[in-house]
């Protein structure tokens, strides 16, 4: 072909044809490369990209108020932006909490686990990490202002463990509870958020890697059994029992909250003296203890 002699019209066609070779040719050797890449590089990628994902929420109840509402709605979100903003929602919420191992009146402290606020006027829900219940506690938001606590009293059947600040009435400090979410709407590869850490508060992410119910692994039959749980505190049996992540259980603290995008609570991190088969509790068994606190307490 003597591409002198060709028309406009030629030249155009001939130029729309090279460029749709070229970009299936790009195409395919970028699919070929993205096989090949480390987890860690499409891992980044993929979390990049903007999703679709749904909330519903409902607010602690407390001794004076009865829980909100739920709500739901759909909005469009990154995910490296949700997961820091899910962070920070909740830095005001987690306290540390330290046995007093002083044997004057200074403070000593041994740091022996985390505790998630779930009311304003200070009560704090934990997992069995108490030595002595009779002990003396502490709790602190960032590591310089102390409160002092004492363990409530816990009923047979719970499962949670709750601490309540020791508040000074001419002067009391009105705490930012966690909000919660609906556990029973949970789903397999959800993204979820684990706050931990020894020494200072830190964070691992992971996705939910599985599900238990009363009759087992209850995975995709999850949506059925949700319909007949409530949240109320006589109800029945939440349909999650037990929430299993892919989150190294090293990097997670009993008590320590299990958050989603939106920074609402999914489940509390439960101690091995509980159960050495899953990693949190779903935070509607949560909210019904709570429920259970403010109405015989």
């Amino acid at each position: 072909m003597d591409m002198e002699k060709l028309t406009k019209q030629q030249i155009v066609l001939v130029t729309l044809l090279v460029s749709f070779i070229t970009s299936i040719a790009t195409g395919i050797v970028t699919v070929a490369l993205m096989d090949q890449a480390p987890a860690g590089v499409t891992q980044t990628i993929n979390r990049v990209v903007e999703r679709t994902i749904e909330r519903v929420v409902t607010q602690p109840a407390t001794s004076n108020s009865a829980a909100v509402a739920t709500t739901r709605e759909t909005v469009v979100v990154k995910e490296d932006d949700k997961i820091v903003e899910s962070i920070d929602k909740n830095k005001n919420s987690i306290v540390r909490i330290y046995a007093n191992t002083a044997n004057s009146g200074d403070v000593g402290q041994t740091f022996i686990g985390l505790g998630t606020i779930v009311s304003k006027d200070g009560l704090i829900a934990t997992g069995d990490v108490f030595a002595d219940l009779n002990g003396k506690y502490l709790v602190t938001l960032d590591n310089n202002k102390f409160y002092n606590v004492m363990v409530l009293p816990k009923m047979a059947e719970d499962k949670f463990y709750f601490l309540k600040v020791i508040q000074d009435v001419k002067s009391s400090v009105v705490f930012t509870p966690v909000f919660f979410s609906d556990s029973d709407k949970l789903k397999l590869g959800q993204t979820v958020i684990a706050w931990g850490g020894q020494v200072d508060n830190s964070v691992s992410t992971g996705i939910i890697s599985s599900l238990v119910g009363a009759n087992g692994n209850i995975n995709q039959s999850l949506a059925v059994a949700s319909s007949t749980s409530t949240t109320t505190a006589d109800t029945t049996v939440p349909a999650v029992l037990a929430i299993n992540t892919n989150v190294n259980v090293t990097d997670s603290i009993s008590g320590g909250p299990l958050l989603n995008l939106y920074g609402e609570v999914v489940g509390l991190r439960v101690s091995p003296s509980i159960s050495s088969l899953y990693n949190y509790l779903p935070v509607n068994i949560l909210k019904k203890e709570v429920l259970q606190y403010a109405s015989t307490r």
